[in-house]
């Protein structure tokens, strides 16, 4: 904090002499607790003699002070600081809630995902997820896709090293150097993101931090936003091929909706097989049961299930201790749900 700059030694305050006339003819008026002198007494003998002290005298601006006062210091935001506005480990912050949190907040900037492999980059406008991108090219897509078979190989390898610089999928630096259609190139944007961002839904633990700001979306203004998080999510989710679960997979455990689980589950956009798969959470089958009734492997089912835990729809409890709820299936319980809507 800056102090004013002085405007040079201030002059000291000279008495008059018609005011030391007053001072030493008028005697102070005494206090209350003193006490009052007789009549006729001499007033100056009673009157101590320090009843009037000096002043302290001014400090001499000549000389710096030997101690700065003390002044509140306020932090400010350098201007290469991130704005984080939020951040933590997937184990007590789960993807399914972070990315809830960009579209509920209608967040711009980017979800980062820091894992065993190269950051992963999720940009988000206004709520939406823009792409998904990474800076090793390699990891981002690492086969060449087909249509690219006529483009010449040295573009397609300066495409790659300019998104191990930038981060640019590769995808759109050949689109606007027109070596493939504006169509193709987002249409491979999406999908490789996607397939990218799956991989994230099996890893062990994940450190994710979120920075708003809308500078980072520059180079992404040829690409559309998807409005819906939720499918989005569900369609990453759909690419992971083996959840790795087979650890912490229990047949016998019984899924069942969470508190806003039945609900979400009607407003995404299911295939016949997670439909059937979720009309039958009703708080008492077991996956083995819901297996058996649908004629699947266990190895189906328990895919099917690691998409509605991800996203938060269901939890598993033990046979043992999960509760008695009333028995109803998925349709009946949409069916009592839309009566109470009208």
């Amino acid at each position: 904090m800056t102090m004013p700059k002085s405007h040079g030694k201030p002059k000291p305050i000279e008495a008059t002499k018609s005011e030391e006339r007053e001072q030493t003819d008028s005697p102070p008026v005494p206090q209350e607790e003193e006490s009052v002198p007789e009549a006729g007494a001499n007033v100056e003998s009673v009157q101590s003699e320090d009843w009037w002290s000096m002043s302290e005298p001014a400090p001499d601006w000549s000389q710096p002070e030997t101690e700065a006062p003390a002044t509140e210091v306020i932090p400010r935001k350098e201007p290469g600081t991130a704005d984080v506005y939020f951040c933590g480990n997937t184990s007590v912050f789960p993807f399914n809630r972070a990315l809830q949190a960009i579209a509920k907040e209608k967040l711009t900037g980017l979800l980062r995902s820091f894992w065993d492999q190269e950051p992963i980059d999720l940009l988000a406008r206004d709520g939406e997820i823009v792409l998904v991108t990474t800076r090793d090219p390699d990891l981002y897509c690492p086969e060449t896709p087909s249509p690219l078979a006529d483009v010449d190989p040295v573009i397609v390898d300066r495409a790659r090293d300019q998104q191990r610089e930038t981060g640019t999928p590769f995808f759109l630096s050949l689109a606007r150097q027109a070596s493939i259609a504006r169509e193709q190139a987002v249409e491979f944007t999406q999908y490789y993101g996607q397939k990218l961002f799956s991989q994230l839904w099996t890893a062990p633990q994940a450190w994710i931090m979120f920075e708003k700001n809308a500078d980072l979306l520059s180079d992404a203004g040829d690409m559309p936003g998807e409005p819906n998080v939720s499918d989005w999510a569900l369609e990453t989710l759909r690419l992971v091929q083996d959840p790795d679960q087979a650890a912490n997979f229990d047949p016998t455990s019984i899924p069942a909706f969470t508190k806003d689980g039945f609900e979400l589950v009607q407003k995404l956009k299911l295939t016949s097989d997670e439909a059937q798969f979720a009309s039958q959470f009703n708080g008492a089958r077991s996956v083995q049961q819901i297996a058996k009734n649908l004629r699947l492997d266990l190895k189906s089912a328990r895919q099917l299930l690691f998409r509605f835990l991800a996203l938060e729809i269901v939890e598993c409890w033990r046979a043992s201790t999960a509760a008695k709820p009333q028995q109803r299936s998925f349709f009946q319980r949409l069916r009592g749900f839309g009566r109470r809507d009208r």
